[in-house]
């Protein structure tokens, strides 16, 4: 069963003011949400007083309704907060974790509201679609600055499809970007240096890909912007390998393995 999470501020109190390890304490239950598969997606939403309208049809006349500025229903509609998509076998089980939510969270409201959907159909589990378990082996975190670019350059380099994605409070950056690439998980995030998550020096680690076309993945790489660092070409222990590095410090490879 999957279900709409809305979450707002108690009538009458306005969003607390998190500290840095309150915010560090709320991320890491989103993550363990995240890879125990009960939640898609996650954000923060608007507040509709300020940043929202009804688009109504009604008798084949579109209207466009404002949200009242007195406050006479309560906030004007809604006040700010968050929403995720979550899945859960059963109602109750939707309620006892929504429960341990707002225990992290503070004082506020939980709305849960089942949805239907037309695609994925129930039971079809995209990441199993593509052959790969996605929450198992050693899966690489980077925070780079700039995460959301470099996904769609890790879309046009690799292909990589994108799997869920966590927005942060200042809506410009992102908490959490999970993607898949050649069949196993990249996640990563911005940097966010004020909560200690600085920029990881890149020539700490280099991401390989095996692949057994690489010199089109590797051309396909350059198109989309990476620096070469190492030619692709045939090496001493047989494979065809080359090395690049992207514009957010994340060394590449790839290796070619030689035909037996």
């Amino acid at each position: 069963m999957r279900f709409l999470q809305i979450t707002t501020a108690a009538p009458g109190v306005s969003p607390p003011t998190r500290s840095p390890e309150h915010i560090a304490i709320m991320q890491k239950s989103i993550g363990e949400r995240i890879a125990a598969g009960k939640m898609m997606a996650t954000g923060g939403i608007g507040k509709r007083s300020t940043a929202g309208a009804r688009v109504i049809r009604k008798d084949g006349k579109i209207t466009v309704e404002d949200p009242p500025r007195d406050g006479s229903d309560g906030g004007g509609w809604m006040a700010g907060g968050g929403y995720a998509l979550t899945s859960y076998p059963s109602k109750e089980e939707a309620i006892a974790d929504a429960k341990k939510t707002l225990e992290v969270m503070g004082d506020g409201m939980m709305e849960l509201i089942q949805v239907s959907e037309m695609y994925p159909q129930p039971g079809h589990n995209v990441a199993a679609s593509s052959g790969a378990n996605l929450n198992q082996g050693v899966i690489p975190y980077l925070n780079v600055e700039g995460a959301e670019q470099a996904g769609e350059l890790y879309k046009k380099a690799w292909g990589a499809k994108e799997h869920a994605r966590m927005p942060a409070q200042d809506g410009k950056r992102l908490m959490h970007l999970h993607l898949e690439i050649n069949g196993g998980s990249l996640m990563m995030s911005d940097t966010f240096p004020e909560h200690g998550h600085g920029h990881q020096p890149s020539h700490s680690f280099t991401m390989t890909l095996v692949l057994d076309d690489g010199k089109a993945a590797f051309d396909r790489a350059v198109a989309a912007g990476m620096t070469v660092v190492m030619p692709f070409e045939k090496q001493m222990w047989g494979d065809t390998y080359g090395q690049l590095r992207d514009k957010f410090g994340v060394n590449w490879a790839i290796n070619q393995p030689a035909k037996r």
